[in-house]
């Protein structure tokens, strides 16, 4: 009698097989795995960046006067508060009173232009960077206030 079975030729080169199936779907999903953690990484990069552009262009939007700290940081005065920027090779520091936000990247070839009218202060009519290979210009108009405060 005779019974009905794989040989031990067969059951090898089903386990080959196999493994070679799980090997290619195991490097498959590492692949995939890392170009979903790379996206990530770019979208919150991207994300940062128009967070970034915004806020400060709202920041100065609002701004009463935009007063030069030093070469790397402004304070723009708004009715009720006063917002520091810092200008980093690393990054940019916000800071409303006590809390404070980070952009994690550079900013660099940084121009903070003054205007003359103004004798005490340094009072800044733009604000020009560069980050990451994209030039930023940040405008304020003070209008008929630079003629009633001279």
């Amino acid at each position: 009698m005779k019974i009905k079975a794989f040989s031990f030729l067969e059951i090898m080169v089903a386990i080959v097989i196999s493994g070679v199936v799980m090997s290619t779907a195991y490097s498959v999903y590492i692949f995939v795995n890392q170009q979903y953690i790379k996206l990530n990484t770019i979208k919150a990069d991207v994300r940062d960046y128009f967070e970034f552009s915004s806020t400060i262009s709202r920041d100065f939007e609002l701004a009463h006067k935009v007063i030069k700290a030093n070469d790397y940081a402004i304070v723009i005065q708004q009715t009720e508060r006063n917002i520091h920027y810092e200008f980093d090779n690393a990054y940019v520091l916000r800071t409303i009173h006590f809390q404070t936000d980070t952009f994690f990247f550079s900013a660099t070839d940084i121009l903070i232009n003054t205007i003359a009218e103004f004798k005490e202060e340094q009072v800044v009519d733009f604000v020009k960077m560069k980050v990451k290979d994209n030039e930023f210009s940040f405008y304020k108009n003070y209008g008929a206030i630079a003629k009633i405060e001279e």
